[in-house]
C-alpha cells in the first residue's frame, strides 16, 4: 500500500473499519481452513493477494475476482474492505468464495496494551496469523508480550523514502533486542522506492520474515515512480522468488499492485510467476 495515495490511505480507513474489526472478532470457525488451490503451480510457494490490490471494489467483487479470476485463494484482508460490512455478510463472504485469510493490514499499534489487544484478539478470532503493521516506536515492549501470548506475528511494512519504516537498517536496529514474533513485512515495491533491496532486506532478517508484499515500481520519463508489472521495475523477481523456496517460506505471500487494470496485470503477473519457477519443486 502506499503511504503517498491520500484519498484511501490506511489510517484513514482504519477507523472506519474498527467496527467491522470488534465485530467480526467471534469464535474461531472452520471458515478459513479451505484447502489453497494450486499450490503446485507455485513451486510450494504460498501465493496469495493483498485485498488493497482491488480497492475499487467491493469486498465481494474482490473476492470473486482473487478466486475466480485468478484462481487464488490466500487473501490478505485491507481493513478499508470491512467497512460497512457486517461481520455476518463478511463471514458469508469468505465462506462463500473459499477463501483463507493469511493476513490482516496495514494497522497501527501504539504504547497502549488494550488496544493493541483487541487487534490481536481479532486476529485469534478468524484464526489470522500475521498482522502487518505500522507501529509507533514506543510499541514494541507491548507487542513482545502479544504476539507471544497469542502466537500471532506482527510484521513492521516499510513505507518508502522519508517514512519511519523506510530503511532496513532502523528496522532491524528497532527490533535487534525483541521478540522475534515481531518481524517484517517485506514491501519489495516500497523498499525499491526506498533505495533498498527487498532481497535483501529478505536475507537480513531470515528469522523474522513472516509476510510479503510481492510489489515492483519503475521510474517514468519524468523520473518519478510508477507501479508496474512484477519484474519490470527495480524488483529481481526470480532470485527473489527462488529465495523464498530455498528457505522454505511459508508465510503470507501477497502480490499487491497500486496502479490501474489491476486484474489484467495481476494475471500477468500470476503467469510470470509461474514461468519463472516453472520445473522447479519445493525444497
Amino acid at each position: 500500500m502506499n503511504p503517498d495515495n491520500t484519498n484511501l490511505s490506511r489510517r484513514s480507513l482504519l477507523v472506519a473499519g474498527a467496527g467491522a474489526l470488534a465485530g467480526l472478532a467471534l469464535a474461531q470457525s472452520r471458515l478459513f481452513a479451505a484447502e489453497p488451490v494450486a499450490a503446485d503451480d507455485y513451486a510450494g510457494l504460498p501465493m496469495g493477494i493483498q485485498s488493497y490490490t482491488f480497492r475499487d471494489r467491493s469486498f465481494e467483487n474482490a473476492l470473486k475476482t482473487i478466486r475466480k479470476t485468478l484462481n487464488l485463494s490466500r487473501v490478505e484482508i485491507y481493513p478499508g474492505h470491512l467497512s460497512g460490512i457486517s461481520p455476518t455478510k463478511a463471514k458469508e463472504l469468505l465462506k462463500e468464495y473459499d477463501m483463507t485469510v493469511t493476513a490482516y493490514g496495514v494497522v497501527h499499534f501504539s504504547k497502549d496494551m488494550e488496544s493493541n489487544r483487541k487487534t490481536f484478539e481479532f486476529a485469534k478470532g478468524l484464526g489470522i496469523p500475521h498482522l502487518s503493521c505500522d507501529p509507533d516506536p514506543d510499541s514494541f515492549d507491548s507487542l513482545d508480550k502479544l504476539t507471544e501470548e497469542y502466537k500471532i506475528t506482527a510484521d513492521i511494512h516499510d513505507h518508502g523514502p522519508g517514512h519511519r519504516w523506510g530503511k532496513i537498517q532502523t528496522i532491524l536496529d528497532a527490533l535487534k533486542d525483541h521478540s522475534k514474533m515481531i518481524g517484517l513485512c517485506d514491501d519489495t515495491g516500497h523498499f525499491i522506492r526506498a533505495g533498498e533491496d527487498p532481497l535483501k532486506a529478505a536475507e537480513d532478517f531470515v528469522g523474522r520474515l513472516h509476510a510479503v508484499h510481492l510489489k515492483d515500481f519503475k521510474k517514468n520519463e519524468k523520473g518519478k515512480f510508477e507501479d508496474c508489472a512484477l519484474g519490470d521495475g527495480g524488483l529481481q523477481l526470480k532470485p527473489f522468488l527462488d529465495y523464498l523456496i530455498g528457505i522454505k517460506y511459508e508465510g503470507d505471500l501477497s502480490i499487491e499492485y497500486e496502479g490501474g487494470k489491476p486484474d489484467e496485470v495481476v494475471a500477468g503477473d500470476l503467469v510470470r510467476i509461474k514461468g519463472d519457477l516453472a520445473g522447479q519443486k519445493p525444497k
